[in-house]
């Protein structure tokens, strides 16, 4: 037989088995045999794959038919995945596999997702791809996802088989990705997809199109938003790489619905994906323009976190181009906060891509971005936008930030020749008006783009540039002007302009003072522009390290006078002045306001001519913060410096020079005389040094400064009258003119005497203008052309001023003008002798004013000195006496006068070799005076050197300063030369004087006299200071008690000071070497040298004392004495180890254990001011320093910091405090390295275990006990695995801290918990809140984190041993959420441990705290998961013999509380344990506590699905309750029968004869209980089994007997409050047993209750009873009546039940009229009367004889005419009369006519009359149709 026919035969046999079976045999047949039938779909006979299609198709009609046959969807989808190119094979298998794979169970659906992922990948682009993956997105909700970070979600990707298929999850997420992006389009064209997927994809996803794919409603339809959430919920497991996640999170984060986009959000925050890979970045950009804007701006600001994403420019510009200048607006944002964000984003970016984008791809892509952006802001409206808003205004100015950051990255944007883009920027900065705070943003890009005009500037651009500045320096503001850029021009100058352009000054000089009004940033930012120093700092780079000056002829020019500012420009100079210049004027740049700007210029240009001067010395003025001060002192006080400005002064063009000093001569004049800033300084200083030949051209001008010294500002005045003294007596001017000016100045002198106000200022003037007119004559050596006999009366006038003046200002004029013309010679001892007074007269004058500190006097007394010869060995004469007289104003107390003093000996010694005078000529020519002498000079400075070593302070002070004096100005002569090793001893006495000044001054000695020494007297000065500061040389004498400090200079805090030699002897003793006395005698042995830094550094003594050896000993305590206390003692360390220490890391790391012992050992010594400094010193110590040189010291460390952490001051606790946490930080960063670092381990091992000692967080001190958990709660947090061998210890330390730590006001709240109306509850509520929120749960947590197997192992004991025998509450809490963890985040670890832990937590829930023993509770549910079998058969166990065995409620709720907890959080284990607990649940859910019951019914309620579940267990549970019935416990008695009564109230209605026979033993059992709240509900339960079990009891008389018994048994019970439910239930039962007649029984038991509660005759005793004893009486007579008409038995054919009426009327006769029958009793009666006679007119009775009168007394008995009681009984009562009178029309009273008719119109007549009243129409109704069956 051919293969082709074998194969049809065999299909054909398949065939025919399947036709032939019945549809409930069709399935059986078709799993073993579908599979491999398709597999014949690979045939290579046409045929036989013929045959298996029409078979195929024969199935397809079978299964339509019968929609229950479920096919082998397994086999079948393995069978697919196995043929990947049999495409017949793939089809038919996909058809079969779509039909039953909805039918199959969930668990077989789950089972089915690995196969369905696994190969996914490879099936890429085949026809069936979508269809599976539409068939897996339909199977996935039934994945189960196991909690985020538990061990099943770790493994969850093996589980699926993902980790080896790493290209199925790869397909399936970027899958995902795409359909995030899905949304479905209403049509039916081809070609359609939705933004961001290609049409491909988007008919992938909606299987080609089909509506139905994504139609809910659809059988196998899908809901798009729902699936979404699901694949979300899927990615975020473990089964996914961040790397996979990624793409659907972005995607999804910018979906509409917000439960899609929260959830992209929080996937992509969890990601740590790189976005520094290419390839990702690359994918990112082209999905990029597909995407909805909302994903676009997501993106962006994704791309705003990768370096990388800037390498792509050509998509960078395509990006910024769509946005910025879209070909089309088909995918623009939505218009308001949408295009706001997305804007803000690509701003951002851009933003981002110039500062990360390296040089070449930030160069490729910046000018379009850049040009994108300009068209951006002008299309908007430019300058001014056509939108005003603010979100419109803020995206402008992000706009504007962004250009200025993109061009400055390349600065070919920027520098182009016509600047176009700075011009573009700067008319924006003044025209742009769309808010009033977008210049801030226009000037930062303004200020962006300045590093790219790195000077030196390509000329044209050079020039360019300069006339822009020069336009917006000068433009005003008004019309389309609506700001200043001044600020931006000023900082464009300085930063863009080299210091040397004149243009660049011109413009600083305009902002100090063109506008009255100009802004202080303008003005600051001219003052930088001017000044070398801050321009440096604000262009410091490589290439501007030198700060060439302007050139200064050049400069003068160009300010004052019309010299064009830039070459061939006539705009610019245009522009510079603000108009066009014709006259020649020093003025002519300064026009209207400018004028302010003049005096600017004049101080600057002076300022440039000086420091040009000094850049040609030796030593050029080092240009620093604090260079002008310096070039003011070099100009007064330095003589060399002046001889250099001076001849540089002579070589600068001079026809500069004249245009600068006519500008300053004119800004001197200006303003009547009182001139223009310091205009008149500056012509003085400059005057003074410039060569006679320019000072000619301007002596003519000296007559036009009589006003300015005749001004009444006394400044003016002096600098007017320097002025006329070198002006007026110049050689060129005539000597008439001299002589004139004499004789008009002393004419104005005369009337000194009387002159007052604006005549004393002239006369002050006039005297100072004589005194410098007649020097200067004599400097210039034309003394001789002025008259002598009018130079003699202008001396004598001037003598008399002197001696008669009165006024101060006068005084002050002449003493000035004396001094000045002594100096000069003019005035000689023969012309003081001539005058009136004589010399001695005259010195005594000066005394007298000297020795009140009158400076004027004593330089006037010096020079004065100069007119007298020097006699030798005279003792006495003018010049001795002048010269004592100065010796004896040592008791002055002004230091500063001092200086003068020293200033006037120096001119009595050294004459006009004195550089005093020599600072003091002031003309260009030479003046020869009297020189030094010698003898004078001898004895003075032996004088000096003497009193240097006094011990009078006042004296040693006056003596030190003028000797300082003394060698400053005369230090070049040979008599202070031989002796300058004797000045340096003298000066090293003095640095230990008490006066800060003195020693200051003594400081600056040395350094004057080692400057003025040759190189062989340097050397000698330098060993004889290093001598002095190391005791090898002659020391100071003291002895222990000579005070060295101030008294309170350096507190010891205990309320001394140091203050003699003895503590620095004791200083010297730390150090253990007695020589070092000597070296802290000179380094610390005063206030003055701790607290000031004159000694050191700032006057050159460190560089001097650096070259001394050092004692390493001292590297100890010098290094802790910088972290003194005192910032003095600090500050002076700092400057001695600085001076000491030439390399300090070095020297440190040479000594560093010496250092760190003697820290150590000192950090424990007593003084306070100790213990603080080590503490700091340690700090700074081993911070940065490799670990390895503290490694062993670390413990001690520690140690001694939480040692003085609980120091008894304050300050020391707090340097401890930060000690420590320079250790913590240290010790974090370690452990933040985790296994990168070789000294975690180290690290911890030593440290650990300390701060968890009792030094540590168990420490007495509150101080060291919360220091040291904060460090261990920041070691956890950042340590990782490095932690692991500490955790087990960690966390049971921890647990007992959160005790600790508990505030102690708790208690205090405990006891008056009732005044803050709390309860103990409440209370613990929230210290169990507090300790879930505690920071050391958070610890706890991580610690637990870290546990692996072998940790658990260590870790469980301890825990163990915690839970037994910790004390606090909160401890307990804590331990009880730890268990909790551990078995929900931890479980894999933890559970072998967990059978143990949960026989632990059976003791530990008895607690008597209850949020304790619920907390435990609730950890043995979550134990309770890992547990074994027998473990939770243990509990259940337990909890069943705690709720049994309790003696009251408290052990019951407990057992409650572990039910419902194993119940809630082990629910699986639960519902698997469910015959173990479910039957003692029911049982206790009837429980008497309300919190027991409570929990128990919402285990039953949670685990329960329907009563059924009580049939289940009937067995046990009647087995339960009928043991318990026996418990000597009432309460667990109670509980039972109630149990019994709700098994019996659950069996339905009918209850089968086995349950019926297994239920009666324990409810007869339940019955026989004494009465108790609640019993009724048992006799309920006998009256339902009454009637559901009647198979038993009719079958068994025995039963029946007995339950009639039992229900007159229970009425019989004497019980008010149970009465009425057991006659209730009497009624019912005998009502029930339709067998028996009970009426006799029931009304002998009820009539006489009833008869007795409705007796008027009764006693009321009803304030006896308890409450509702009254409501008891109604419910008994209500229960009563309804009983006796129950009981009457209307279907018992034997007798007649109406026999028993008339017994029944009888007694209803008799209570009815009673007051105590009530509504409701009336209510019952009518409604019992209904049944009762409803019930006898459906029976058939053979009435022997007429009953009528028993019709008519019910019916009379009801009342129908009284028409009483609310509508609902009157209608009652209607349908009561109703059914009697239907009764009596039926029969039941009997069948003859004969006195019928008579009762029915009795009865007629009340039923009118009822209804003549009646207003209800419901009523009315009724009692019509009474009237009608009466009627018939």
């Amino acid at each position: 037989m051919s293969t082709e026919a074998r194969e049809l035969e065999l299909v054909g046999k398949v065939e025919m088995r399947i036709a032939l079976a019945k549809d409930d045999k069709l399935e059986s047949i078709l799993k073993p045999y579908l599979p491999p039938l398709l597999l014949k779909l690979a045939s290579e006979h046409p045929a036989v794959r013929n045959k298996v299609i029409s078979t195929c198709q024969h199935i397809k009609i079978r299964l339509a038919g019968s929609q229950g046959i479920v096919l082998p969807v397994g086999a079948l989808l393995k069978q697919y995945k196995e043929n990947p190119d049999s495409s017949m094979i793939r089809h038919f298998d996909l058809m079969f596999i779509q039909q039953s794979v909805g039918k199959l169970p969930s668990n077989e659906q789950m089972e089915l997702l690995p196969t369905i992922l696994h190969g996914l990948a490879k099936d890429s682009g085949k026809p069936t791809c979508a269809t599976i993956f539409n068939l897996f997105l339909r199977l996935l909700p039934q994945l189960s996802i196991p909690p985020r970070g538990s061990q099943e979600d770790i493994e969850l990707r093996q589980h699926l088989g993902l980790d080896v298929h790493q290209e199925d999850a790869q397909f399936v997420a970027s899958w995902f990705g795409k359909l995030m992006l899905l949304s479905t389009v209403r049509s039916t064209a081809s070609g359609v997809t939705c933004p961001g997927l290609t049409v491909q994809e988007y008919e992938f996803l909606t299987l080609n199109g089909k509506q139905e794919t994504w139609d809910s409603s659809a059988d196998e339809g899908l809901n798009l938003t729902q699936t979404k959430i699901m694949v979300l919920a899927f990615l975020t497991s473990g089964a996914f790489t961040d790397e996979e996640r990624f793409l659907p999170a972005l995607f999804a984060s910018g979906d509409a619905n917000s439960k899609i986009s929260g959830a992209g959000d929080d996937l992509l925050k969890r990601s740590k994906m790189s976005l520094e890979k290419p390839e990702i970045i690359q994918n990112l950009l082209q999905i990029y323009f597909t995407l909805k804007p909302a994903l676009q701006t997501r993106l962006l600001v994704l791309l705003t976190k990768s370096a990388v994403s800037t390498t792509f420019t050509q998509q960078v510009i395509r990006i910024v181009q769509e946005a910025l200048q879209p070909d089309d607006n088909a995918n623009l944002p939505a218009k308001g906060l949408e295009t706001i964000k997305f804007r803000n984003a690509l701003f951002n970016y851009m933003n981002w891509a110039s500062r990360i984008a390296s040089v070449d791809n930030i160069s490729r892509v910046a000018p379009q971005l850049v040009g994108f952006l300009r068209s951006y802001i002008e299309d908007q409206g430019w300058p001014v936008p056509n939108e005003r808003s603010s979100d419109a205004a803020s995206l402008r100015a992000l706009a504007y930030e962004t250009l200025g950051s993109l061009a400055k990255t390349t600065p070919s944007i920027v520098l182009e020749i016509d600047l176009s883009l700075v011009r573009w920027l700067f008319r924006s900065l003044t025209e742009e008006g769309s808010s009033d705070t977008i210049f801030v943003s226009i000037e930062g890009a303004l200020a962006s783009l300045l590093n790219t005009f790195s000077t030196p500037l390509n000329i044209a651009i050079r020039d360019e540039l300069r006339l822009l500045l020069l336009k917006y320096m000068t433009l005003e503001e008004g019309e389309a002007i609506v700001r200043s850029a001044r600020f931006a021009t000023v900082r464009w100058a300085n930063r863009c302009l080299e210091y040397n352009d004149i243009v660049g000054r011109w413009i600083d000089i305009l902002a100090l003072g063109g506008r009255t009004d100009e802004r202080s940033d303008v003005i600051e930012e001219g003052k930088k522009g001017l000044d070398p120093y801050w321009y440096r700092l604000l262009n410091a780079s490589p290439t501007s390290s030198s700060c060439p000056l302007p050139d200064w002829n050049e400069m003068v020019k160009v300010f004052f006078t019309s010299h064009s500012m830039l070459e061939n420009s006539s705009i610019s100079n245009s522009m510079k002045t603000g108009m066009d210049i014709d006259a020649v004027s020093v003025f002519g740049n300064f026009p209207g306001p400018k004028i302010h700007a003049f005096s600017s210029a004049i101080n600057y240009c002076r300022r440039m001519l000086l420091m040009a001067a000094l850049e040609k010395t030796e030593s050029p003025l080092t240009v620093d913060a604090d260079w002008e001060r310096q070039l003011d002192v070099l100009f007064r006080s330095d003589r060399l410096s002046r001889k250099a400005m001076k001849d540089h002064v002579s070589s600068v063009d001079q026809e500069a020079l004249f245009i600068y000093l006519t500008a300053s001569f004119e800004g001197m004049l200006r303003n009547d005389g009182n001139g223009l800033g310091e205009c008149g300084k500056c012509f003085v200083e400059i005057a003074s040094i410039a060569p006679s030949r320019t000072i000619a051209k301007l002596a003519g001008r000296a007559a036009e400064l009589l006003p300015s010294i005749r001004s009444n500002n006394v400044a003016t005045r002096f600098l007017a009258t320097q002025a006329f003294g070198i002006l007026a007596p110049h050689p060129v001017s005539p000597a008439e003119s001299t002589q004139g000016f004499m004789t008009l100045l002393t004419h104005d002198i005369k009337p000194w005497s009387t002159a007052v106000g604006a005549g004393a200022n002239k006369v002050h003037g006039s005297i100072l203008a004589l005194g410098s007119i007649l020097s200067r004559s004599a400097y210039y050596g034309r003394l001789g052309n002025i008259d002598h006999v009018s130079i003699e009366e202008t001396v004598t006038l001037l003598l008399n001023v002197l001696a008669e003046a009165k006024d101060a200002s006068t005084r002050e004029a002449v003493l000035h003008a004396v001094g000045q013309l002594s100096a000069s010679g003019v005035l000689t001892a023969a012309l003081v002798e001539k005058s009136s007074y004589g010399t001695t007269a005259i010195i005594e004058l000066l005394t007298v004013e000297a020795k009140k500190g009158n400076e004027k006097s004593i330089s006037a007394l010096g020079r004065f000195a100069l007119i007298f010869d020097e006699i030798v060995q005279q003792s006495d004469g003018p010049l001795i006496s002048i010269t004592s007289n100065l010796y004896s104003l040592f008791e002055l107390k002004q230091a500063e006068t001092h200086f003068t003093v020293g200033e006037a000996l120096s001119c009595i010694a050294a004459g006009w070799e004195s550089d005093v005078l020599q600072l003091s000529l002031d003309v260009d020519a030479s003046y020869s005076g009297r020189t030094k002498r010698h003898q004078t000079l001898e004895a003075m400075i032996q004088k000096l050197l003497q009193e240097c070593k006094t011990t009078k302070p006042s004296l040693k002070k006056a003596s030190g300063i003028w000797l300082f004096c003394l060698i400053q100005y005369c230090g070049h002569l040979s008599e202070i030369q031989a002796r300058l090793r004797e000045c340096q001893a003298a000066f090293m006495g003095l640095l230990s004087a008490r006066d800060e000044l003195v020693q200051e001054t003594a400081s600056r000695g040395l350094s004057l006299v080692y400057e003025q020494g040759d190189k062989e007297l340097r050397e000698q000065l330098v060993k004889d200071l290093v001598a002095s500061f190391t005791g090898t040389s002659t020391q100071l004498k003291v002895d222990e008690e000579t005070e060295l400090f101030e008294p309170g200079a350096l507190p010891t805090g205990e309320g001394n000071s140091v203050t003699s030699y003895k503590d620095i002897i004791s200083l010297a003793n730390e150090v253990g070497d007695q020589s070092l006395v000597y070296k802290f005698m000179s380094l610390a042995s005063n206030a003055a040298t701790w607290s000031t830094r004159a000694a050191f550094g700032r006057f050159g003594l460190s560089s001097i004392l650096s070259e001394s050896e050092i004692d390493p000993k001292l590297y100890p305590k010098l290094y802790r004495y910088r972290f003194d206390p005192n910032p003095n003692v600090q500050r002076s360390m700092n400057d001695i180890w600085s001076a000491l220490v030439k390399d300090s890391s070095a020297t440190i790391n040479l000594y560093f254990d010496e250092i760190l012992a003697d820290l150590l050992k000192s950090i424990l010594g007593k003084e306070w001011r100790t213990r603080q400094a080590s503490c700091a010193a340690i700090a700074d110590l081993v911070q940065g320093r490799e670990f390895d040189k503290y490694e062993k010291h670390l413990q001690e460390i520690w140690h001694v910091a939480f040692k003085v952490l609980d120091d008894i001051k304050g300050s020391v606790r707090l340097a401890a405090l930060s000690l420590s946490m320079v250790l913590t930080n240290i010790l974090v960063r370690q452990v933040e390295a985790g296994t990168s670092s070789k000294h975690a381990q180290t690290m911890l091992k030593e440290v650990l275990p300390f701060l968890v000692s009792g030094q540590g967080m168990e420490s007495s001190a509150k101080e060291v006990r919360h220091f040291a958990t904060v460090t261990v709660l920041k070691l956890i947090k950042s340590g990782g695995k490095a932690l692991l061998p500490f955790v087990p210890g960690l966390v049971e330390q921890l647990l007992g801290l959160l005790s600790t730590i508990e505030p102690e006001e708790i208690n205090y709240i405990y006891q008056r918990a009732a005044q803050y109306n709390l309860t103990e509850a409440k209370i613990d509520s929230v210290r169990s809140d507090a300790v879930a929120q505690s920071p050391l749960m958070e610890g706890i947590e991580r610690c637990l984190d870290l546990l692996d197997g072998l940790t658990m192992e260590r870790f469980a004991p301890r825990l163990e041993n915690t839970v037994k025998t910790t004390l606090g509450m909160p401890s307990k809490i804590g331990c009880a959420a730890v268990l909790v963890s551990l078995a929900t985040r931890h479980s894999f670890v933890f559970r072998p441990h967990t059978d143990l832990f949960l026989k632990i937590i059976e003791k530990a829930v008895l607690d008597r705290n209850n949020a304790v023993s619920a907390a435990y509770a609730r950890s043995a549910g979550y134990l309770s998961r890992g547990g074994s079998d027998d473990a939770l058969l243990r509990l259940a166990s337990y909890a069943r013999g705690l709720y049994f065995n309790a003696e009251d409620e408290t052990r019951r709720q407990v057992a409650a509380e572990i039910t419902y907890a194993v119940s809630k959080f082990a629910t699986d284990r639960f519902n698997g344990l469910a015959s173990e607990f479910l039957p003692f649940v029911f049982f206790a859910k009837h429980d008497f506590d309300d919190h027991v019951k409570e929990q128990f019914e919402n285990t039953w309620s949670e685990n329960v699905g329907g009563s059924r579940a009580i049939l289940l267990y009937s067995k046990e549970i009647n087995s339960i309750s009928i043991e318990r019935l026996e418990s000597p416990k009432w309460t667990i008695k109670h509980t039972a029968a109630l149990t019994i009564a709700d098994v019996v109230e659950s069996s339905g209605s009918e209850i089968s004869g086995p349950n019926a026979a297994a239920i009666w033993p324990a409810l007869e059992k339940a019955l026989a209980l004494k009465t108790f709240n609640g019993k009724e509900k048992v006799l309920e339960a006998f009256i339902k089994f009454t009637s559901s079990g009647k198979l038993l009891w009719s079958a068994e008389p025995s039963i029946a007997s007995q339950m009639k018994k039992i229900a007159i048994r229970e009425a019989k019970r004497n019980n008010d409050m149970y009465r009425p439910h057991a006659f209730n239930s009497l009624g019912e039962y005998s009502e029930a047993r339709t067998d028996i007649d009970m009426f006799g029984e029931v009304h002998g038991i009820v009539a006489p209750v009833l008869e007795e509660l409705c007796s008027e005759d009764k006693m009321d005793t009803s304030n006896d009873t308890p409450s509702g004893g009254k409501s008891q009486e109604s419910a008994t007579i209500t229960a009563s009546i309804s009983a006796l008409f129950r009981a009457v038995n209307v279907k018992q054919l034997d007798s007649s039940p109406l026999g028993h009426l008339p017994l029944l009327l009888e007694v209803s006769q008799k209570i009815l009229p009673s007051p105590k029958i009530t509504i409701v009793a009336r209510t019952a009666l009518y409604e019992r009367t209904k049944s009762l006679f409803d019930g006898l007119r459906k029976r058939t009775h053979s009435q022997g004889s007429s009953r009528y009168e028993l019709a008519l007394g019910f019916f009379t008995l009801l009342g129908v005419p009284s028409g009483s009681g609310s509508e609902a009984m009157r209608m009652k009562r209607g349908e009561a009369a109703e059914a009697i009178a239907l009764a009596l029309t039926g029969g039941v009273f009997g069948m003859f006519r004969e006195g019928r008719d008579e009762v029915k119109v009795t009865m007629r007549g009340m039923v009118t009359d009822g209804r003549k009243d009646e207003r209800s129409p419901g009523v009315r109704t009724v009692l019509d149709r009474v009237t009608k069956a009466l009627d018939e």
